[in-house]
């Protein structure tokens, strides 16, 4: 079966002229063509999926469309996978689902996912090749921790004079004496001591063009009347709150392997690093 919805996803990627074809299956799948691009998705997705769509046929009502819901997990986490492997968020991209209970091809528009829109809003204050990187940085802090832990830490990004207004030294600045190359974040070579300086207590501050100027910097805003999700702790209040007095962005990873993303005060993106 999975041979045939590859032949058919091929003809549908001709004709909407795009050589991207993402693959949800079980199957150990290689296949090598010039003309298209295939992406795996790991088989942790291709699980949850599974689970989310293996009872469907024996429930009604709300119940339905709440499972019927996983189709828009495809549709968020295609282009989040994309992203993280390095390509463009522009035009399409043909999905093929091979579960055991469902298989079929779907078409999305890689424009319209939430990560895309999170993007381009940022992308008015920060530069996007910044937030990339941060949150490459960011998802190996949530998939990986450090030492065999689980941590959490925080990034704010921009309006660095008013981030430090609002904000106090916790321990020495180990960014303090070190040359501007060892400090862009934008270089692959320096994450590593940053995923080591992400144990301190506090957060890093980093200007608009990736320089990271502290860490273990802590936040001094008030959270009173914030609107985010109940539940999560000083971190992420303080880092949704900078971005309510600040022009800054802030991504903060969570010890649970969660990384959200905040503007003027509001989450916009979630990611959950166990689906990638």
């Amino acid at each position: 079966m999975l041979v045939t919805l590859i032949g058919l996803a091929k003809e549908l990627a001709r004709s909407v002229k795009t050589d991207k074809i993402m693959v949800i299956t079980r199957e150990d799948f290689e296949i090598e063509d010039e003309k298209f691009t295939f992406i795996l998705a790991p088989k942790r997705f291709v699980t949850m999926l599974e689970s989310m769509f293996y009872t469907m046929e024996e429930l009604s009502g709300k119940d339905v469309f709440e499972r019927a819901l996983a189709f828009l997990q495809v549709c968020e986490i295609t282009p989040l996978q994309m992203y993280f492997r390095g390509f463009d968020l522009d035009g399409v991209v043909v999905g093929v689902l091979d579960l055991e209970i469902l298989k079929g091809i779907m078409l999305i528009d890689l424009k319209r996912s939430k990560l895309q829109r999170a993007l381009e809003e940022c992308s008015e204050r920060i530069d996007p090749n910044v937030l990339k990187a941060v949150l490459n940085v960011a998802m190996s802090i949530a998939q990986k921790g450090r030492e065999g832990k689980r941590i959490g830490t925080g990034f704010v990004i921009g309006d660095v004079d008013e981030v430090l207004k609002r904000s106090k030294q916790l321990v020495i600045n180990p960014y303090e004496c070190h040359d501007v190359g060892e400090k862009d974040i934008k270089n692959p070579s320096n994450w590593e001591s940053i995923m080591e300086f992400a144990q301190l207590d506090g957060v890093f501050v980093l200007d608009e063009s990736g320089i990271i100027v502290s860490a273990g910097r802590y936040l001094e805003v008030s959270v009173k009347d914030l609107k985010i999700a109940k539940g999560f702790g000083a971190r992420h209040l303080a880092c949704a709150a900078i971005t309510r007095e600040t022009e800054a962005i802030s991504v903060v990873v969570s010890e649970d392997g969660d990384v959200r993303v905040y503007k003027d005060g509001d989450e916009i993106l979630v990611i959950d690093s166990t689906m990638l």
